[in-house]
């Protein structure tokens, strides 16, 4: 499970390998909600992160499997050029951390919670 959550963040979100998505998530994902489902909602978010900052790049300070569940923790860096999550773009250095817990599912990416880490998210607008 561990590789799979491995190439979500490395080929999909760093690589900006979109094609991936076909690859490690399931018809029935939807992050939101509401919009896209399956692997074209991962590809419009990686899309829409990519136009906020086209340098960006997301560490992985940490990985726990168990079960069904992987949680990451991680650092995401870019330089801030495009809208993002309603802020203006700023041209200076982003860096925003998060845990996300994912739900597999057949081998494939099924759900994903975020929490993301407020203060450095206002820090980076």
């Amino acid at each position: 499970m561990k590789d799979v959550i491995k190439r979500f963040y490395d080929e999909v979100l760093n690589g900006d390998d979109l094609d991936v998505a076909d690859e490690i998530i399931t018809p029935g994902f939807s992050p939101r909600g509401a919009g896209p489902a399956g692997p074209e909602a991962l590809k419009q978010i990686a899309r829409y992160l990519r136009s906020a900052m086209p340098d960006l790049h997301f560490d992985i300070e940490d990985m726990i499997a168990e079960g069904d569940r992987v949680a990451t923790r991680w650092t995401l860096r870019g330089t801030h050029e495009g809208d993002f999550f309603g802020f203006p773009p700023t041209g200076r250095p982003v860096e925003v951390r998060a845990c996300v817990v994912f739900r597999m599912e057949d081998g494939k990416v099924a759900e994903i919670w975020p929490v993301v880490d407020a203060s450095s998210l206002q820090r980076a607008a």
